[in-house]
């Protein structure tokens, strides 16, 4: 097997000639691998978008819980039996009790307004 120098080109455009087909199927692989990766992140950021979105609306209902605990949990009688149900201890008794009575307004005297 002894070729000569000019029969060099052709050796290696036989040499090649299988490998002209990868020329064209490599882009065309390329871009179908490219279209099914970008489809795969896709559902995955749409999931993951999905996962976010429902722990936000459980947030945000366990917020609304949480309001509706806090209006409905102001008074002191509502807190003392909010606080013997929780830690089941005896009522409360009169002493320990903090009272608040509003005061009517000290009317003006009307004698000193008139001369």
């Amino acid at each position: 097997m002894t070729h000569s120098i000019k029969s060099i080109p052709n050796l290696v455009s036989d040499f090649l000639a299988p490998l002209q087909s990868l020329l064209v199927l490599f882009p065309l692989l390329g871009f179908f691998f490219f279209f099914v990766w970008q489809g795969l992140e896709k559902a995955k950021l749409q999931r993951f978008i999905h996962e976010r979105t429902t722990a936000k609306e459980e947030l945000k209902r366990k917020n609304d819980e949480l309001k509706i605990g806090i209006v409905s949990y102001t008074s002191a009688e509502r807190i003392e039996t909010l606080y013997r149900r929780t830690y089941q201890f005896l009522p409360i008794s009169l002493g320990n009790r903090t009272v608040t009575i509003e005061l009517p307004p000290i009317p003006e005297m009307q004698a000193k307004s008139k001369p």
